[in-house]
């Protein structure tokens, strides 16, 4: 044989070679099929009672330590805490103060702030693609996420929890798949509360983190349902604000299933209620747009001002009278909560405080004079100690704090 016929066959053979590995790696990143985001997650977290831990292999980034970001001006009244979009956040107070866990909505992973230090950064980094919604609890330890699938519609739900935390060390995820349908879900302490969706109606049940003691407590024609797991012994289930419809408000006692209305025939009627079960505050939109409070101890109805929408309010856990809510400097008119769902119409907010027994309000922060940036606020939570309100902006899902003793 030839030098040169040598040299043709050996060129050949690379080129073989080369198109070989070109179609294997091609294939095994194409998405959809074995080889997509949806069902590698579903190799991590399969359906069941089993849990599979995840040690950062597979679909996650290598990487032995979390990523903390550059030092931060801690000390600010109103801070900014995520750059990227958030799916949700849970707060944990600790000896030293309140810490903030939040998974980002692009790729699912876990970061960590604390509010009363510049620490920050990721504790875990694996990949949960397409995060839309993430409720915590559990002690900020597990927390629900809603995902979607690749065809953008398909919503599906895992319960995730966040072992050996730390801020230094890497992680481990374990995670379990919940029913598919699932439409609403809310949780407190150690347990969850979810709608499944059908044909005919909605279930409701409640379990623990893991899925397991399942048991139905809700049976209803009623499909569109917004829960709110109240305390131990109580759900409350609204019916989904629209405008022009009659909404009402149900209790379900999580021990033995009975059912309660507690508020009905109200026109786009929006409610939270207070820890205790006994008072609700909600939203009529009808002639005009009107905020009550609703006593079901006396059975009597006061008018709150200023309007806003109950989901941007949140109850204190210390002082059963006080209120803290988001308020649009524009007012709310007829429609604007239907709308503002729809992601048709925005907000700029200022935050106020509302004393129930004095029938009083005042305002906390006008946040146009913190921040040149405008927020429109949804999921508030306060920490147990009340120092900080966090809150995630509608505009871009943006993270934010505000120290409530500056």
């Amino acid at each position: 044989m030839s030098k040169k016929t040598y040299i043709i066959i050996l060129i050949v053979l690379v080129l073989i070679l080369s198109g070989l590995i070109f179609y294997y790696l091609k294939n095994k990143n194409t998405d959809g099929g074995n080889g997509g985001i949806a069902d590698t997650f579903k190799n991590f977290f399969p359906f069941g009672g089993e849990e599979v831990v995840n040690n950062n292999n597979g679909t996650t980034t290598p990487d032995e330590t979390p990523i903390v970001e550059e030092p931060v001006d801690f000390i600010q009244k109103l801070r900014k805490l995520s750059s990227e979009p958030v799916a949700g956040a849970g707060l944990l107070d600790v000896k030293a103060g309140t810490v903030v866990r939040y998974i980002e909505k692009a790729t699912g992973h876990i970061f960590e702030v604390e509010l009363f230090s510049p620490r920050q950064g990721r504790i875990s980094n694996t990949t949960v693609p397409k995060v839309y919604d993430a409720v915590w609890g559990n002690k900020n330890n597990s927390l629900i996420t809603r995902y979607l699938k690749d065809d953008d519609r398909t919503v599906e739900t895992y319960s995730l929890t966040v072992k050996d935390i730390s801020t230094t060390t890497e992680n481990t995820i374990t995670g379990i798949a919940f029913p598919s349908r699932i439409s609403d879900v809310s949780v407190i302490d150690a347990s969850v509360f979810y709608l499944e969706q059908g044909v005919n109606g909605s279930n409701g049940y409640v379990s623990n983190w893991s899925g397991g003691s399942k048991k139905q407590i809700w049976n209803s024609p009623i499909k569109e349902l917004i829960s709110q797991y109240v305390n131990n012994k109580t759900v409350a289930l609204t019916t989904k604000s629209e405008e022009n419809t009659e909404g009402f408000l149900y209790f379900v006692d999580t021990g033995n299933g009975s059912t309660r209305r507690i508020i009905g025939n109200i026109i786009g009627l929006s409610t939270l209620v207070d820890s205790s079960a006994t008072r609700v505050l909600y939203l009529k939109q009808e002639q005009g747009v009107e905020m009550f409070l609703y006593d079901m101890t006396t059975k009597t109805r006061d008018a709150v001002y200023p309007v806003t929408f109950p989901e941007k309010c949140v109850w204190s856990s210390k002082n059963k009278d006080i209120v803290f809510c988001a308020v649009p400097k524009e007012g709310v008119e007829k429609s604007s909560l239907t709308f503002w769902y729809k992601g048709l119409n925005q907000f700029n907010d200022d935050i106020w405080k509302y004393d129930l027994e004095n029938k009083t309000s005042d305002i906390v922060l006008s946040m146009s004079s913190e921040t040149s940036e405008n927020i429109d606020v949804i999921k508030p939570i306060l920490s147990e100690s009340e120092q900080y309100l966090v809150f995630m902006n509608k505009r871009d899902n943006a993270l934010w704090s505000l120290d409530l003793t500056k």
